[in-house]
């Protein structure tokens, strides 16, 4: 048993830029983690939902005036950058994340990248199912000088704010070494930034977009919690790539 731990602990330093959540510890406050973001979650979904009739008018009073204030902030220097944040800040500045690590930070990154991937594949269909679910309807607001394509789904949870929290909260966790944390902070502020901009151009009350980041987080935190399983598959790559050249 002495000599496998050994054994693994080598390896693991071998490919040490591969990052690893192996151990029953990280993996069990991992899914704890989990389990709370979701439970929260579900809880404001149930709490903001026309549709099972348990709205808090105090609660809905106030994502109301957070939205409305959020929304009634607007400039003429503000509203080209949040319309950009909110049209492109989620697909474009996260696609080019995703090639970006699986090209230039090596195994590691490579690892993120697929960690990120997976987290976005289960978060979009729950997004919907969600949204379907809770039937909240989007803030009745007159777009005069906010020009975006108006949406016609359902407001909670957000989708914008799901995907954006999903990777800056993998960033947060996994790639945070002294060289790595500024490009992490720089990408979470652009998340945060993604949010208010949703509530900004009047897509989203406060609450659709602390939702959609509570499970954005659920999702990622579970990633990682399995990630561990990635760890064969991205060393038996590595390995068999290394042998190729």
């Amino acid at each position: 048993m002495k000599w496998d731990i050994i054994t693994l602990i080598m390896k693991c330093m071998q490919y040490h830029e591969i990052y690893c959540i192996s151990y029953y510890g990280a993996v069990l406050k991992y899914v704890i983690m989990t389990i709370m973001c979701i439970a929260v979650f579900i809880i404001m979904g149930i709490a903001v939902s026309p549709k099972f009739g348990y709205q808090v008018p105090s609660i809905i009073a106030f994502d109301e005036s957070i939205s409305s204030l959020i929304y009634n902030s607007g400039s003429n220097l503000t509203d080209d950058f949040m319309i950009l944040m909110s049209m492109y800040g989620r697909e474009i500045v996260w696609l080019a994340l995703i090639v970006f690590m699986s090209i230039f930070a090596g195994w590691k990154g490579k690892k993120i990248a697929v960690i990120i991937v997976i987290s976005f594949l289960i978060i979009i269909p729950l997004n919907t199912l969600f949204k379907n679910l809770f039937e909240r309807n989007r803030p009745p607001v007159e777009r005069l000088e906010i020009h975006i394509p108006e949406k016609t789904d359902f407001a909670y949870p957000s989708g914008h704010a799901s995907i954006v929290a999903a990777g800056a909260l993998t960033l947060i966790i996994l790639f945070r070494r002294e060289k790595e944390l500024a490009f992490t902070i720089i990408l979470a502020c652009e998340a945060a930034l993604v949010c208010i901009s949703r509530i900004y151009v009047g897509d989203h009350y406060f609450f659709d977009v602390i939702g959609g980041a509570l499970l954005g987080a659920g999702i990622a935190l579970l990633s990682i919690s399995l990630s561990r399983y990635l760890d064969p598959i991205m060393t038996g790559v590595r390995k068999y790539l290394e042998k190729e050249h």
